[in-house]
């Protein structure tokens, strides 16, 4: 069999899943090349911990080459174009052809598209998706003791629906633990009806009444407009607010690399969702930077998009490798992704929530999310450490059979069609 080359753009969870999976199920004559531009893989379900002090930014860095099976070529170069009709990426150290082109860069953000915010950053605002903001933010809070907090959400769709409300339940508990809470008024802004409304008015109204019960108040349907940075104010569509510390979620769209690779719609990729293919033939696009429309609906007409989060990038990943691996064995079958989905959602107090469901059931998203416990919390610090273990680590396998069952349970399912020899 003539050797195949799987190129993976992107060394986030779903890249190094669809490496390392790819490796794992395929001989060695096969070449998986994973282009990242970053030295280190930073585990960002984690930095919200870096914010309130629990981390040190290095405790949640990892080499990526300590990540990777052997046998996987590894290039740290910036992508700087995609072209799928000729089957060839440019990077910063050359070009690379491929069989199968796997696409994992996830989310960019795009601070510069709402007047007035890149100058906010320079002030009293934070960015609550990059590290060095979260680090500015960790200092800022420890010598805050009182004042106007309010978290941003910018626009829709953004990573990980759970962040900027579990942002705001920790920040109060850091607070709470200073005995300055009373000092301090902590607001949620957000487009959003609910928090995180794919889940539902159920799993909405929970979170809702929980920020109540912290003493959050909540501004929901509030579009941002602009940010005046010497003011300290906000003007959106339905007023104007005024804050001390601004934390932000800023606008997220697909990077401008895979915008223009004419793959996009709309911002992001389209994929089919059962198997992540794209309109090119052997293009796959998985992870946050995929646009994934599910069969449920809330309301009929409104149209729902499968939630970017770290989670579904791994399933995805898994689903991919798979069918990759067994097109070119000629062997197995192909598999289709379920749509389930599972996350922790930190409320402080060393306690954790933990949702979970499917977002593909109809007539909508069955999700359902359990009592906060300690439980849950620690589970979280346990998946942190599998995840950033080196891949030869004895931690690895034991962890990988615990985990596994309570994070990617039925993820995969039976698809149609005969996989054929994909070989030479």
């Amino acid at each position: 069999m003539t050797g195949k080359t799987i190129l993976i753009l992107g060394g986030g969870v779903g890249g190094l899943a669809t490496a390392n999976e790819l490796r794992r199920r395929l001989g060695q004559e096969h070449k998986i090349i994973l282009v990242e531009k970053n030295k280190d893989h930073i585990s960002a379900s984690s930095s919200l911990w870096v914010m309130v002090g629990w981390r040190r930014p290095e405790d949640i860095k990892k080499d990526t080459s300590r990540l990777i099976e052997k046998g996987i070529e590894l290039v740290n170069a910036e992508i700087l174009k995609i072209d799928p009709e000729n089957k060839v990426v440019k990077t910063g150290k050359g070009e690379l052809n491929y069989d199968y082109l796997v696409i994992s860069l996830g989310a960019a953000l795009f601070p510069e598209t709402i007047p007035g915010l890149v100058d906010a950053f320079g002030k009293n605002a934070y960015n609550l998706y990059d590290l060095d903001g979260v680090v500015r933010l960790r200092d800022t809070l420890t010598n805050f003791s009182g004042g106007d907090i309010v978290i941003l959400i910018c626009s829709l769709p953004y990573k990980c629906p759970a962040a900027p409300y579990e942002t705001t339940l920790l920040v109060s508990d850091f607070f709470k633990k200073k005995n300055i809470r009373k000092n301090i008024k902590i607001t949620i802004i957000t487009p959003e009806v609910l928090p995180m409304p794919v889940a539902g008015p159920a799993v909405g109204n929970m979170m809702k009444e929980l920020l109540e019960r912290m003493g959050i108040e909540h501004n929901f349907e509030h579009k941002v407009e602009s940010v005046n940075a010497e003011k300290n104010e906000i003007t959106h569509n339905k007023g104007k607010a005024n804050y001390d510390l601004l934390l932000v979620v800023p606008p997220h769209k697909a990077p401008k690399v895979v915008k223009e690779s004419g793959l996009t719609d709309n911002d992001w990729i389209p994929v089919d969702k059962d198997n992540f293919k794209t309109k090119f033939e052997n293009v796959y696009a998985i992870g946050d930077v995929a646009k994934i429309k599910i069969p449920g609906e809330w309301k009929p007409g409104v149209p729902l998009m499968l939630p970017k989060a770290g989670v579904f990038a791994h399933y995805h990943a898994k689903v991919v490798a798979e069918n990759i691996a067994n097109e070119i064995s000629g062997k197995g079958e192909r598999v289709g992704f379920t749509g389930e989905g599972a996350c922790f959602i930190e409320i402080g107090r060393g306690m954790a929530g933990f949702g979970t469901g499917n977002f593909y059931a109809q007539p909508n998203p069955a999700v359902k999310i359990k009592r906060p416990s300690p439980v849950w919390h620690v589970s979280k610090v346990l998946f942190e450490k599998y995840w950033l273990s080196d891949v030869d680590s004895f931690l690895k396998k034991p962890l990988d059979a615990v985990l596994e069952k309570m994070m990617y349970g039925d993820y995969k399912k039976k698809a149609s069609g005969e996989v054929k020899d994909a070989g030479g």
